[in-house]
């Protein structure tokens, strides 16, 4: 990365460098030929070629001497970036043929030196990864004292609102509200309202239990015995106005929970409190894993469940799709999709449709980011990968997503020089502002459009 690069104290002189690097191609210049003008611009154009590779070189060359010479006391930020996953160039589809290259042009080569190059000020770099990082509470202070610094200039709307979106990911509502007036007095505009979507788990079990909810956490192995703990919250949920159920931690579940859990979500069909679901993409990733294709198993509850939790979610093409599937195997009508009604809600986003290219300004299918995006992605890049494989345009809708950690977001920057490779054009719908600060650490609005909040 070259952070520093432009910083150096000795001056660079363009017109010596120049005449250096003209005198040391001279013996790549081409002997003489025909004095054809065809001949001229091919001559000037492998001059220059030779140019741009002895410039990146020397470059190169200049980083490597002044990080071994100079190497100050790393902070959170410089050691975050200093773990970041590197970008893997993606293997040649054919003999000569760089796919990276075709994509970035004559640079593409640079990318293992830049490619995490920001415009952002440096200290809305350091809050962006201290967050990344869960570190709120030091991402809060840099952002406090970013606040008033004039130096920071067209930017500093940016910090606000980062500070802003930090106190709704920590569910601190109170201190919002105060930042809000003061985003409004000094910028003479409505601030952002509050958006639940992005409250951490925690306290939006809180915010449910004020409301008469309860909140229920499942285990990671499910069985028969569940169907229990089905019992206590349906008995429960007569007398409270919201329901809450969380399936984060479930990694595998049998056909007799598919059952139980199956009534649980009829139940709040009908009944007249709300459920609100959270880790609704664990309970379908569960559920989908004790299914196959083609196998007739005695009971449907398991290929039920993950329907069930597909309209949790919204997923309509995946419901649709996985309908099919189970048409094929059991040779049936497949179910028709419905939405899942308003009584019963995912607790980390709220499935909206968003136009994913001018070609198809209707349509709701999107690929959804949400909660906190930890580690290597290892469910999430699968996923993606699927979905881009059905889609010219990839958008990824990342209005409920509250935090993506520095190496996931490392990651997440591979599989996008991958999916350009490869033709794709690529969305990120409204991120949050830390987010959205983090992307252009990465340069990620280097590979993909970001689609901003309007506020």
């Amino acid at each position: 990365m070259v952070f520093s690069l432009f910083n150096r104290k000795e001056r660079h002189d363009p017109r010596r460098a120049r005449e250096a690097l003209l005198a040391r191609t001279a013996d790549s210049r081409p002997g003489p030929g025909p004095d054809t003008l065809a001949a001229q611009r091919e001559a000037a154009r492998r001059t220059e070629e030779k140019i741009n590779q002895i410039e990146s070189e020397m470059i190169a060359a200049a980083v490597v001497a002044r990080a071994s010479a100079e190497r100050p006391p790393m902070g959170p930020a410089t050691a975050a970036r200093a773990e970041a996953p590197t970008v893997a160039k993606p293997a040649q589809q054919a003999a000569g043929s760089d796919p990276v290259t075709a994509m970035l042009g004559d640079q593409a080569d640079a990318m293992a030196i830049d490619v995490n190059r920001s415009a952002l000020p440096s200290v809305l770099e350091e809050a962006a990864i201290l967050f990344s990082n869960g570190q709120p509470q030091p991402a809060a202070l840099a952002l406090r004292q970013a606040l008033a610094d004039p130096g920071l200039g067209t930017w500093q709307s940016l910090a606000w609102l980062m500070l802003l979106d930090l106190h709704q990911a920590l569910g601190d509502r109170a201190s919002f509200e105060a930042l809000a007036l003061e985003y409004a007095a000094r910028f003479e505009s409505s601030p952002p309202g509050w958006s639940e979507r992005l409250e951490a788990p925690a306290s939006a079990a809180r915010r449910g239990a004020a409301n008469g909810g309860a909140a229920v956490e499942f285990a990671a192995g499910l069985d028969g015995s569940v169907g229990a703990q089905v019992d206590s919250i349906i008995a429960a949920s007569a007398r409270r106005r919201e329901t809450v159920v969380d399936f984060g931690k479930v990694e595998a579940l049998d056909i007799a929970a598919a059952e139980a859990l199956l009534r649980l979500l009829a139940q709040f069909g009908k009944a007249p409190g709300a459920l609100v679901v959270r880790g609704a993409e664990a309970l379908f990733v569960a559920a989908r894993n004790v299914i196959e294709p083609g196998r007739r198993d005695p009971s449907e509850a398991g290929w039920m469940l993950a329907l069930q939790a597909l309209r949790v979610l919204g997923r309509q093409q995946a419901f649709e799709d996985l309908s099919i599937e189970y048409c094929v195997t059991y040779e049936v009508s497949p179910p028709s999709w419905e939405p899942i009604g308003g009584a019963i809600r995912t607790g980390e986003s709220t499935p909206q449709a968003v136009e994913t290219s001018p070609q198809s300004p209707c349509e709701a299918d999107v690929f959804l980011l949400h909660g906190d995006v930890l580690g290597r992605m290892q469910e999430e890049l699968p996923a993606l990968r699927a979905y881009a494989a059905r889609h010219g345009t990839v958008t990824v809708d990342c209005r409920g997503l509250r935090r993506m950690e520095f190496v996931a977001a490392g990651d997440l920057l591979n599989e996008l020089v991958a999916l350009r490779a490869a033709g794709k054009q690529v969305q990120f719908v409204e991120p949050n502002y830390l987010v959205y600060a983090l992307m252009l650490v990465m340069g990620i609005q280097e590979l993909a459009e970001i689609r901003r909040r309007k506020i």
